[in-house]
């Protein structure tokens, strides 16, 4: 974005109108009125945008409710997120809570909290530790999670799914924890996964742990069955 641009900073109440901006930084309670360009949006308070916004970069610290779609190269919710259309960012990053009400659309997604989706996601990577619930598809190339709670989306797709405890929690703790993955279907070429509930569970070489409870597996290539899984049916599937 153009350099050489104004700020706009509040301290305490106030509005910043629509335009193009260096910075815009809401440590009280701001409220952008319209739509809005500009290199960084930073809410430190309690800050709400009416209009859409397109920015460099995103970080809401405190509490920031976003009523227009976003568009970022970079987004991070270290406070409280609420985003009430669609979210389009390169890098999606996690630490405290955000809520999209539309979908979510991005390049890579750091979870270290927790992500709630009305929408689908897709992204080419999901790594992180946190709980996410996604009322549409979950659909990322690779995805590396440690489970904390619980987790949910309607369908899955990847190439790579990896389920782990968290590190320093044993298998046998975490099966006294309210620790799962549920999804209607799981579809990827390798997966390996651990307390899952899904009605199916396709892929290449598949992994089914401790806490895995799955209706039908089909596999093309391996499946592994690790103590603690209970699989109802399983289906070996031959590629022609």
């Amino acid at each position: 974005m153009a350099e050489n641009l104004n700020d706009a900073r509040i301290n305490g109440d106030g509005t910043v109108s629509s335009g193009t901006y260096g910075a815009i930084v809401l440590n009280g309670a701001g409220t952008v009125t319209g739509d809005v360009q500009c290199n960084e949006l930073t809410v430190n308070g309690v800050g709400k945008c009416l209009g859409a916004v397109k920015a460099d970069e995103v970080t809401v610290n405190g509490a920031g409710t976003f009523e227009g779609p976003v568009q970022a190269v970079e987004f991070r919710a270290n406070g409280t997120a609420d985003v009430h259309a669609g979210l389009g960012v390169g890098r999606l990053k996690v630490a405290g809570t955000c809520g999209v009400d539309g979908g979510v659309a991005a390049r890579e997604v750091e979870l270290r909290g927790e992500l709630r989706v009305g929408g689908d996601l897709e992204a080419e990577t999901l790594t992180g530790e946190g709980r996410f619930a996604i009322n549409g598809m979950l659909n990322a190339g690779d995805i590396d999670l440690r489970l904390h709670g619980r987790n949910s989306a309607r369908e899955i797709g990847c190439e790579r799914m990896v389920l782990r405890v968290p590190d320093g929690i044993t298998a046998i703790f975490s099966a006294f924890t309210d620790r799962r993955l549920t999804a209607e279907s799981i579809e990827g070429d390798h997966l390996e996964l651990i307390a899952t509930t899904a009605k199916v569970v396709r892929g290449q070489d598949v992994t089914l742990g401790e806490g895995c409870q799955v209706d039908l597996v089909e596999y093309t290539g391996s499946l592994t069955k690790l103590a603690g899984a209970q699989v109802r049916e399983e289906r070996k599937v031959e590629v022609r």
